[in-house]
């Protein structure tokens, strides 16, 4: 009996559970300051939220801001044979069947790929800009951003003719840049000379109106009356002295975002007649 009872004192006495009459508040006291933390331990709710001023901050590029270089001729070789057909052909197709991003810049990339080709760097420049349209590293086959933010591609086929290019006799193709021009210049010489002779007096019933927008101004739109086999150079000449920019700048004409061929007239290159054509001026 005894021992049943000093076993169960001595139990009591080597248990941590006491009761609080005995040490228990001591104990309790001693655990809690023990885990507590201090007030001099906590940081402070200052250095939580505001950073170092002496740590440099970092700036990222925009979502909608993008590297914009110089436009540049892209140059390639190809694996393949193309023809110059061919190669109209697969330009046609492709910004016809663009369903992606806006139909203004598909129009106005179309225009550029065809001032390319004619080697008018400047002006195709001039419309890239106009148009806000930005190129991470001044090659088409990078890609090009517009204003807000939509990326177009362009596979090397439709943005140029590789230097391999074949002739449709099965022959290398090479462009006399200059002869070309002087032709042209000749032929605008002769048309000139036409007229002022009265050669170039043409009856109503071959003529045709044409109204012409200018690009650097809000309108009104310029009416010309020319003859239908008269090539697109007269027309840009017609507009030019119609609103007096002969000697003050370039002017392209453009329908349907493509720039046509000033050798050829209006309705050969799919021009209706009532439809409105683009003056793209250059100063």
């Amino acid at each position: 009996m005894g021992c049943c009872q000093s076993t169960s004192r001595d139990e009591a006495q080597s248990s941590p559970y006491l009761p609080s009459d005995t040490h228990g508040d001591s104990s309790s006291r001693a655990i809690t300051s023990h885990l507590a933390p201090t007030s001099g331990n906590l940081p402070s709710p200052t250095s939580l939220r505001t950073p170092n001023a002496s740590q440099p901050v970092s700036r990222g590029i925009g979502l909608t801001e993008h590297f914009n270089e110089p436009l540049r001729p892209h140059i390639w070789t190809s694996k393949r044979p193309w023809t110059h057909s061919e190669l109209e052909r697969e330009r046609e197709e492709f910004f016809e069947t663009r369903v992606t991003g806006r139909q203004e810049i598909w129009a106005t990339l179309k225009m550029v790929v065809g001032l390319m080709a004619g080697g008018d760097l400047e002006t195709a420049q001039g419309i890239i800009d106009a148009a806000c349209i930005t190129l991470p590293k001044g090659d088409l086959i990078s890609g090009a951003y517009d204003e807000v933010g939509n990326f177009y591609q362009l596979p090397e086929p439709i943005i140029s003719d590789p230097v391999n290019v074949i002739s449709e006799s099965g022959g290398s193709v090479i462009v006399d840049s200059k002869a070309e021009t002087e032709e042209g210049t000749d032929e605008e010489g002769m048309e000139r000379r036409r007229e002022e002779k009265g050669k170039g007096v043409l009856k109503s019933g071959d003529t045709i109106k044409i109204k012409a927008r200018l690009s650097d101004r809000g309108g009104p739109d310029v009416q010309v009356v020319m003859g239908k086999d008269q090539n697109v150079r007269v027309l840009a000449r017609r507009v030019q002295e119609e609103v007096g920019l002969v000697g003050k700048g370039k002017l392209k004409i453009a329908y349907l975002g493509k720039i046509l061929k000033e050798g050829e007239p209006l309705p050969a290159q799919g021009w209706r007649e009532g439809h409105v054509v683009n003056a793209l001026v250059f100063q």
